[in-house]
């Protein structure tokens, strides 16, 4: 009974990068080809309102990342420290989680 759960959630994963705007960063930022640009947000496009808004101060990725919760936030600065694999200016963004976010409480 775990098949409806994690499509849920990764339509919920989905509509929060939409929402927050994070969705064309990171598709621009990973070079993908413009049909999979297109297909992503066509896809997730209806379901916006699922999504998280985040904290409208921090950039798009960011803001996408701390919605969805602290794995994420662990998985963005992780990935902060690899510009070779998201670009220099993904990594850029991505760094505010590394040390200008409040405590979990």
């Amino acid at each position: 009974m775990r098949g409806p759960h994690n499509i849920l959630r990764l339509i919920r994963t989905g509509a929060t990068l939409e929402r927050t705007g994070a969705m064309p960063v990171i598709l621009n930022a990973l070079d993908a080809p413009r049909t999979l640009k297109f297909a992503a947000r066509f896809i997730v496009w209806p379901f916006q309102f699922l999504g998280r808004r985040g904290d409208q101060s921090l950039p798009p990725a960011p803001r996408a990342l701390t919605a969805m919760g602290p794995a994420y936030i662990k998985f963005g600065q992780i990935l902060s420290t690899r510009p070779d694999v998201v670009g220099p200016e993904l990594a850029e963004q991505l760094r505010v989680l590394q040390d200008r976010l409040p405590p979990f409480s």
